[in-house]
């Protein structure tokens, strides 16, 4: 296979501004093996935009705290005896080492190199054998603190400096949202495993239904067929799609009475919601599925997310273990199935007759997301 150099790629990229879904291709394979690109995303997209990483109830209790990888920082968020929330670099001031890894509650933050000891605010507590250190101005020695904000339940941070405010970017798929709740919504099954490919096949599958059929024939596609998918809307930051409940379906059954209570559109429909670059909140009544994909090397991403569900959804799996095991069991098969595209299509890139196959009208938010990234990445490169 001729290499495409990263000039050439972000210039095919640019061509979807000017193209419809009825023309449109998939994106050129080398967008998912080139290091270029990869490192331009890093650069472009993972330093600067708002990336969704959790829920405030993994954060709720003073000290409660969890941890993520992002554009190679590593970043702890955590909620302060004050109770604000703060999203701090988890690089210890000293000799860098990670002051905090995985999730949990803690009183400080204690780097395990030389026990130098943080406040849930960041600032330096302890130094052991030393006097107090400072930074060279004077001022007190602290992690560095990045911004953070919530959004319908969700835990968002950029590495941004002087970042727009998330909610302005949102506000139309938090209408399309609103008769779901989502503050309320607790996390029934969490998910956090790392697959191996690269992170854009990931969202690209949750962006469209038109793999319903086939990657879900043995599991949801009873319930929501890729027949009942169309295209609802689409902004800057995000895009949305709807795909049509079969209550009649074992799966939908139980969620009925919720859709009926929702009205509207929802009581027949649900939406697909991706938040760009990488979070995808997969809806139906009183249950969603949200995956953050975030990326862990160019062919590796790790899947972030959790099944959520209402408050009644939430008793009724708590009420009997072998409905819990149920959910759990499906959460599992569903993201196994996503997962297994990603592998395949990731080993399929570097094969010589991979081409960039025409779009089906089902897929018309891939051409969004094509269009952002032309818009994020831009074509002139250092």
């Amino acid at each position: 296979m001729n290499q495409a150099s990263a000039v050439e790629l972000l210039s095919q990229l640019e061509g979807y501004h000017s193209i419809e879904i009825g023309d449109a291709r998939a994106l050129p394979m080398q967008m998912y093996t080139s290091t270029e690109i990869y490192e331009r995303e890093r650069d472009q997209l993972f330093r600067y935009e708002w990336i969704c990483v959790g829920r405030e109830e993994q954060v709720a209790k003073a000290g409660d705290y969890f941890t993520f990888e992002l554009a190679d920082e590593p970043v702890v968020v955590v909620r302060g005896e004050d109770g604000k929330l703060r999203a701090l670099s988890a690089v210890c001031r000293h000799r860098y080492m990670s002051v905090v890894s995985g999730s949990g509650n803690t009183r400080r933050l204690v780097c395990p190199y030389h026990r130098w000891s943080y406040g849930l605010d960041g600032e330096l507590r302890g130094a052991p054998l030393m006097v107090k250190p400072t930074n060279p101005n004077g001022s007190a020695c602290r992690l560095p603190e990045f911004a953070v904000e919530t959004w319908l339940g969700f835990v968002f941070v950029t590495l941004d400096p002087k970042p727009a405010p998330l909610s302005s970017k949102l506000a139309g798929a938090a209408e399309i949202l609103a008769p779901y709740g989502f503050d309320k919504w607790r996390v029934a099954v969490a998910y956090d495993e790392i697959w191996p490919g690269n992170w854009k096949l990931g969202l690209e599958t949750a962006l469209e239904g038109y793999h319903i059929d086939g990657l879900h024939q043995n599991t949801i596609a009873g319930l929501m067929s890729s027949r009942g998918g169309h295209r609802q809307a689409a902004a800057e930051q995000w895009n949305c799609f709807r795909l049509d409940i079969n209550f009649e379906h074992p799966l939908g059954a139980p969620l009925k009475e919720v859709a009926q209570a929702m009205g509207g559109a929802d009581a027949i429909s649900s939406p697909t919601v991706t938040v760009y670059p990488n979070a995808n909140i997969s809806c139906s009544p009183g249950q969603c599925m949200w995956l953050t994909f975030l990326p862990a090397g160019i062919d590796r991403t790790r899947a972030l997310g959790a099944l959520l569900v209402c408050p009644e959804e939430y008793a009724r799996i708590e009420q009997s273990a072998k409905v819990r095991a149920e959910t759990e069991a499906t959460v599992e098969l569903l993201n196994t199935e996503d997962s297994s595209a990603m592998v395949d299509l990731q080993r399929n890139a570097h094969s010589r007759y991979a081409v960039p196959g025409v779009l089906n009208e089902k897929e018309a938010c891939l051409l969004d997301f094509y269009r952002y990234l032309a818009a994020k990445l831009g074509t002139q490169v250092a």
